[in-house]
């Protein structure tokens, strides 16, 4: 066997064990997960329910306070 051949062999060996490595190691995820993971993050971060509403009544009055009679 030619000094190339066995080194042909060699990186042969090594790229083939390093794809089985790779493709067995890889987390199994299902298709949605990263949708459901953006989604917990957004519910992590959005206010309660009770401290929207408090929200939207400052913003309406904070409008209404800007009005003047004349319009």
């Amino acid at each position: 066997m030619s000094p190339l051949a066995f080194l042909g062999l060699a990186a042969a060996i090594t790229l083939l064990g390093m794809l089985c490595l790779t493709i067995s190691g890889r987390k199994k995820t299902p298709w949605e997960s990263s949708i459901d993971s953006f989604r917990r993050h957004l519910d992590a971060i959005a206010p309660d329910e009770h401290d929207a509403e408090d929200v939207m009544n400052d913003r309406l009055t904070d409008r209404d306070r800007r009005r003047s009679a004349g319009t």
